[in-house]
């Protein structure tokens, strides 16, 4: 975490201290009377405090601070779900200005429509009704709700939603997803060779290796391009047309889809701590751990029904 003056870090550990206890925004002036220091000094460092990501703000006449996830971090404060903020954004993108505090399933054992009963702090002045939002992700579960506003609360800070999307990451390492069979091929190959080796071990890329180095990786499409050019016997650190994208054994698999995504591949290397390849995970696996409770559920009822 950046290094913190002792205002600073007075402030901050104020916050959370009142934040937990309220469950509601804090004012500055409920700071200040906890730090014994002045408003305007507060509110003077509360932009700083934010830009480091320590503190959110609702503007407004009702508004105030709430500290987020990474101040109970850096301050090593055990972390309540019910007292971590949840940010609300528009369909493209626009953040609302309101946090969720808490979120209630309803409806869920209606076959047309599930309900999500939000609990928020801030103003409702731009939330319509008819309007789509998007909530999340939530700290642990890394859950993001998509839904449409059918009807609001200001009194009480309630938002309903019919839901229409409901996605959850499961936090899991790479190294718990990768394949662990790990193909390779020397980068002094022909693309016929190459070729050969994808077929027979059916897979549709491959990491290119130069004295136990990662210099490449030869996807399928790298060999249909050298075979449709009749240059079958180019080498295959020639024909490769992408560097390596790679990623630890110990990331998350989250960062995996987003380096996939930022970098337009479906698939990285995987590395351990000496950069050592060990391993290659797609979008294939992810999607497989992600499916990995339904079909649990589902081979459960297929058991139960076959033995009835």
């Amino acid at each position: 975490m950046v290094s913190l003056t002792t205002p600073q870090k007075e402030i901050v550990i104020a916050l959370i201290e009142l934040y937990d206890k309220k469950r509601s925004l804090v004012k500055s002036k409920e700071i200040a009377n906890r730090t014994g220091r002045n408003e305007g000094t507060v509110r003077n460092m509360m932009p700083v405090l934010r830009a480091i990501g320590l503190v959110e703000a609702v503007p407004g006449p009702k508004g105030g601070y709430v500290p987020t996830s990474k101040a109970y971090e850096g301050f090593n404060v055990p972390r309540n779900i019910r007292s971590l903020s949840v940010p609300v954004y528009t369909l493209n993108g626009e953040k609302t200005g309101i946090t969720v505090t808490d979120i209630l399933f309803k409806s869920v054992f209606s076959p047309d429509f599930c309900q999500a009963m939000l609990k928020v702090i801030g103003s409702l002045s731009m939330i319509n009704t008819g309007g789509d939002l998007v909530v999340g992700p939530t700290p642990s579960g890394r859950m993001i709700i998509e839904g449409k506003v059918t009807g609001r609360d200001d009194l009480h800070g309630e938002i309903l939603l019919d839901v229409i999307n409901l996605i959850s990451i499961p936090k899991e390492k790479v190294q718990n997803v990768m394949s662990k069979r790990l193909v390779t091929i020397p980068a002094r190959a022909n693309i016929r060779e190459a070729a050969g080796i994808i077929y027979k071990e059916f897979i549709r890329a491959v990491p290119v290796m130069d004295n136990g180095a990662l210099v490449g990786v030869l996807t399928s499409y790298d060999i249909a391009r050298c075979m449709s050019e009749g240059r079958e016997d180019l080498s295959v650190s020639e024909a490769t047309s992408r560097r390596p994208v790679i990623i630890s054994s110990e990331e998350d698999i989250l960062e995996a889809m987003g380096r996939m995504r930022r970098s337009s591949i479906g698939r990285l290397v995987v590395v351990d701590a000496q950069g050592k390849p060990v391993g290659m995970i797609t979008r294939t696996d992810i999607l497989t751990r992600i499916l990995k409770p339904f079909e649990m559920v589902e081979e459960r009822s297929l058991k139960e029904a076959a033995s009835t």
